[in-house]
């Protein structure tokens, strides 16, 4: 297993940290918490990253390294969109990112995949939070 792929590995476990720090630390308010849409958004965000991650970070192959890389580019944008303690995975999750494919077309679509990530995790994000009321945001 090379470094990367060990980084990818743990910025996998760091999304699954953050579902569980998510949950952990807002039972008090769920159910309501849990139906909000940005909630809704980071926490399978976090999930699909996390497979992603652990999924790509177990083979060597041009597919396994754009499938981690994209997903650590969207684990960068969660873990900095969450403005709290996660944001000190996203160095980990950027480390993870420069485990690029090997061959040319895999790798252009690499360079094509990192900033899609970015930019749907946010828009994900955005669009999940301007449906949450300012009522839903106190906890019961």
């Amino acid at each position: 297993m090379s470094r990367l792929s060990a980084v990818q590995q743990i910025a996998g476990v760091l999304c699954l940290g953050l579902v569980g720090l998510i949950v952990a630390a807002n039972l008090g308010c769920a159910p309501k918490y849990f139906l909000r849409g940005d909630v809704i958004a980071l926490l399978a965000i976090g999930l699909i990253d996390a497979v992603l991650l652990l999924g790509a970070s177990s083979g060597e192959s041009d597919t396994h390294r754009l499938l981690g890389m994209a997903a650590s580019a969207s684990g960068a944008a969660l873990f900095l969109a969450t403005a709290s303690i996660p944001v000190l995975f996203a160095p980990v999750a950027i480390v993870g990112g420069f485990r690029i494919p090997r061959s040319g077309r895999p790798r252009v679509a690499g360079l094509i995949a990192v900033p899609l990530a970015i930019v749907g995790t946010v828009v994900l994000l955005i669009l999940g939070q301007s449906f949450v009321t300012a009522d839903q945001f106190r906890c019961p």
